[in-house]
């Protein structure tokens, strides 16, 4: 027995450090392939895209139900209770001694309570023989249904990892822009030191002291409203991964923000190819037209057969024994041909020609409205990366004017306005470049969703 308790408290400690080493990995740093992760299995908007798209598989499952025959058995047990009650009858009295016939007299005859039970089982079979095709075109549009709940789905999980690497990279360029906006209060800071020393030593007017403070006052603002920027943009991941918005949340920080694009003609075939809207409003144009064809098969007859079998009895065991007695059989097959139903027909028809043209009109419209914005996307990326340049060299300058600019204050051959004028650009510089890098990762981001590839990228990215 000891040597089974020792074997026990092994495996509890096993199990408690497993436990410990797990949840000190899931506090660990998120990459955007945990959040992407997280989401997948959490969003809200998903799960109910997936709820649609597992509804469209029973309704395939219920189509069958056309060709497949009908088979209902029913069972019953009645009783039937009549109370005592009082007629008049005409009843025979005796005969006529001279026309031999019988003489009646009006009495008056009464019945005592009765009581009848019956018990009942019958078995219904129907059977779809002809309805014009409408069964096969049942089924095949609700495949097309699934399918394009199945597209549908697809294109959500393309939708729901955009959501989460735009908010992941807002959350990274809010961070980074905090660190700017930290380095403005630093720079401030030793601005106004410097300011307040000089002053001392009678180098400085007590006018550059003030402007200081003010500056710095300023800075400190724009930095605790960055500050509420970064806590909305943890709210906003947090809510895309299907979150507490108030979950604590601690991302990696370095990720790779360039991305090489292909041409924009093949951009476009890649997402004709993979784009699973476009499929699905692709598998909706097949969809409408099956629904024309169900329209029109009402004015088709519809042949049934159908078998029915019925036992009955006052007692019960006599309905479930003897099989050979105390029933009733009835088969036959059943024509029906529909001549005029107030012009339901015709306008069922009408109206699935108009929900035809409006599906391809809206498939039409669709691909055009894809290559529009991937054209839009791709210049607009390429424009992003050539601003960065720019803002690159824009920095750079920045610095080097701030730079010139505290020499000059130094040496008294500047003013505190030459200063904050140099402080406010090299903010700027860097406040437009980390905008601008973010900006094209986003926008890299926008294009694998229109490519179609969004999942895809993910799942290669494991590889």
């Amino acid at each position: 027995m000891a040597r089974y308790m020792k074997i026990l408290q092994i495996f509890l400690i096993l199990v408690f450090v497993q436990h410990i080493h797990a949840q000190t990995e899931s506090e660990g740093l998120l990459t955007l392939h945990d959040c992407i992760n997280i989401a997948l299995n959490n969003n809200s908007t998903l799960k109910t895209i997936k709820y649609a798209e597992e509804s469209a598989g029973m309704d395939v499952l219920s189509s069958y139900s056309g060709i497949l025959p009908n088979v209902t058995v029913s069972a019953g047990r009645s009783e039937v209770v009549t109370g005592p009650a009082e007629y008049l009858s005409n009843e025979p009295v005796g005969f006529d001694s001279t026309t031999g016939n019988v003489i009646y007299e009006l009495r008056t005859r009464s019945t005592s309570k009765s009581t009848r039970q019956s018990t009942v089982a019958s078995l219904d079979i129907n059977q779809n023989i002809f309805d014009g095709g409408n069964w096969w075109n049942q089924i095949r549009k609700a495949n097309a249904d699934k399918r394009s709940a199945e597209f549908n789905l697809a294109s959500q999980k393309d939708n729901t990892i955009l959501q989460v690497e735009q908010a992941y990279f807002n959350l990274l360029a809010q961070i980074k822009l905090l660190e700017v906006n930290e380095l403005a209060v630093g720079r401030s800071q030793k601005q106004l030191d410097r300011a307040e020393k000089m002053y001392e030593l009678g180098a400085t007017a007590k006018l550059d002291v003030f402007r200081a403070r003010v500056n710095l006052g300023n800075d400190r603002i724009a930095f605790m409203n960055q500050k509420n920027l970064l806590s909305q943009s943890e709210k906003d991941l947090n809510l895309v991964m299907g979150r507490d918005p108030f979950e604590p949340l601690d991302v990696e920080i370095e990720v790779n923000l360039d991305k090489s694009l292909p041409n924009v003609d093949e951009m476009i075939e890649t997402a004709f190819e993979n784009q699973p809207l476009l499929k699905k409003n692709e598998q909706d144009v097949k969809s409408s037209d099956l629904s024309v064809s169900l329209a029109s098969g009402v004015i088709y007859p519809r042949l049934y057969a159908y078998m029915s079998y019925n036992r009955f009895h006052e007692k019960e065991k006599k309905v479930f024994s003897d099989f050979d007695q105390n029933y009733q059989t009835q088969f036959g097959v059943r024509l029906s041909l529909n001549i005029f139903n107030g012009f339901n027909d015709y306008t069922g028809v009408q109206k699935a020609r108009i929900g035809r043209r409006n599906a391809q009109e809206n498939f039409e419209e669709y691909k055009r409205n894809l290559k529009s914005a991937i054209h839009n996307y791709y210049e607009d990326y390429q424009t992003t990366m050539d601003k960065i340049e720019i803002y690159k060299d824009n920095l750079e300058a920045a610095q080097e004017e701030h730079r010139l600019a505290e020499e000059r204050y130094q040496v008294g051959a500047g003013t505190s306005l030459d200063v904050r004028e140099a402080q406010v650009n090299l903010t700027r510089a860097e406040q437009m470049l980390v905008a601008e890098q973010f900006s094209a990762r986003i926008i890299a981001a926008q294009l694998d969703n229109q490519l179609g590839l969004s999942y895809a990228v993910f799942q290669e990215s494991y590889k």
